[in-house]
């Protein structure tokens, strides 16, 4: 390469490295760019007009004497050109530098500069990362367990077994309470609260589970009271449901649907000579009934309204079983029998009552977490036609979310967590939220149709607190909230995560 090639050399090397940066996203973009690329060009004319000044002044020096003889000549100027066009680049990247100041002081004066670059965010007003909004103290005695909670948008109701308290979602604190009486304790509540009204019941210590009262959700105001008759409440599980306006409950030989806002009866449903129900729920139109005699078990769908049968299914039961209700619609159950090579499995229906699914409480994917057996309460979510649950793949502890097609059963998705899973919960948008015990708590979204994380919830793990080893996740208006439901090492009754 010749000494005069090496300016445009020079020029072509800094507008190619000039250019890379912009595409890049590494190097300046919009005026600060123009600046740049006008400088690099000023530079490079004027490196050339004094490159060619220098060669052509021997030859204009030459040309002089000639020129003389000539009365049309005109004397020769070496480089003009070159450093006209310089000196207009050079006023060119002056004024495009101006303007540049002037738009940035702008930008900063009314905030609205923006970053382009790919790796870079602008600062927040705030720390963005969740944090525990508020923390409830534990409450009661060592190994005291919770029976159960209601998720009310902007609230959440736990209950306790000194009562039922309703913790405001934004600061925690308790917006209405209903107090157990005096040497009286929670001994049973409805899964959910619908139109604004949940069941509770109360008993004493060795006694039946037998005083049944409906509360109103939105101020806790308790609209009856009724003392149950016989044993109370039927079975360990003592099942309570709300179905549009009426409650329903599996009592002492039989099943009983009252107003939910006046408590007066509306219909019973007589259980059989030895015969006991294990599990009911209900919603508005149907309600569902799992009851056994003797070795035989079987489910009913009768109408909410009136108490009359719909269908009747007898289950693959031949010994001791215990069974929940995990979705009305569809309509799906967990059975778990005494007899080793029994029924141990989810039981999916169709809307007449045939068969649908078998989903095994174990298989490749490990053991299924179910609300049956050995007290176990974790809930799968049922939505758009999957069952989504833990499982205890390699450790003793769930470390496994899994999802199950109820059309044939097959595995749809599954995600292995990086700590034990603890709880699961229904998101308002579809997604499923999984509570892992990672420093303290840590919530993932899942994807509903594919398992993906969408987004982690975790905490600074300096202001973490403390998980029991039966917590339930409740999703509230603009966080969730984590209520301990067994007291072990005096953790909180309840914090939020937002």
């Amino acid at each position: 390469m010749t000494r005069d090639g090496l300016p445009g050399a020079a020029f072509g090397a800094a507008a190619v490295f000039l250019g890379a940066g912009v595409a890049g996203g590494a190097w300046p973009t919009g005026w600060a760019a123009l600046v740049c690329a006008l400088a690099c060009g000023a530079v490079g004319a004027t490196l050339l007009a004094t490159r060619r000044g220098r060669a052509a002044a021997p030859e204009a020096r030459d040309a002089v004497p000639e020129a003389l003889g000539k009365t049309d000549a005109k004397p020769v100027r070496p480089g003009r050109s070159s450093l006209v066009a310089a000196a207009l680049v050079w006023v060119l990247a002056l004024l495009a530098g101006g303007v540049w100041a002037l738009a940035a002081g702008d930008d900063d004066a009314d905030g609205t500069r923006a970053d382009t670059r790919p790796t870079a965010k602008p600062a927040a007003s705030r720390d963005p990362r969740p944090v525990v909004a508020w923390t409830v103290p534990p409450a009661g005695q060592k190994y005291d367990e919770g029976v159960g909670s209601w998720g009310l948008g902007s609230a959440v109701a736990q209950g306790r077994i000194d009562g039922l308290f309703a913790y405001d979602g934004a600061d925690g604190s308790v917006r209405w309470s209903v107090p157990a009486p005096a040497r009286e304790a929670l001994c049973a509540m409805s899964q959910d609260a619908e139109e604004g009204v949940g069941l509770i019941a109360y008993g004493r210590h060795e006694k039946p589970c037998a005083t049944l009262l409906a509360v109103r959700t939105s101020d806790g105001k308790v609209l009856w009271k009724r003392a149950l008759g016989g044993k109370g409440l039927a079975g360990d599980e003592r099942p309570l449901a709300v179905g549009g306006a009426t409650a329903v409950s599996a009592e002492d030989g039989a099943v009983r649907a009252r107003s939910a806002g006046t408590g007066r009866q509306r219909w019973e449903h007589e259980l059989g000579k030895d015969c006991a129900a294990l599990a009911v729920d209900a919603d508005a139109g149907r309600t569902l009934l799992v009851e056994q005699c003797g070795e035989r078990a079987r489910l009913l769908a009768l109408d909410t309204r009136t108490g009359a049968r719909e269908w009747a299914r007898d289950l693959p039961v031949e010994s001791k079983a215990t069974a929940a209700v995990v979705s009305l619609s569809p309509v799906v159950l967990a059975v778990d029998e005494a007899d080793a090579r029994g029924t141990h499995a989810f039981l999916g229906f169709d809307n007449e009552g045939a068969p649908t699914v078998t989903v095994p409480l174990s298989g490749p994917e490990g053991v299924l977490a179910a609300p049956v057996g050995d007290g176990d309460s974790r809930r799968p979510v049922v939505r758009d036609g999957l069952l989504v649950t833990l499982a205890e793949a390699e450790e003793l502890v769930p470390d496994v979310v899994v999802a199950y097609s109820l059309k044939d059963g097959r595995k749809a998705w599954s995600y292995r967590a990086e700590n034990q899973t603890m709880t699961l919960a229904a998101e308002p948008d579809g997604r499923v939220a999984v509570l892992e015990n990672h420093d303290r708590g840590r919530i993932l979204l899942l994807d509903r149709a594919t398992g993906r994380v969408d987004a982690r919830i975790e905490p600074d793990t300096a202001e973490g607190v403390a998980l029991s080893i039966h917590p339930e996740l409740v999703p509230v208006t603009g966080g969730h909230v984590v209520l301990n439901q067994i007291l072990m090492q005096a953790e909180p009754a309840a914090f939020a995560l937002r």
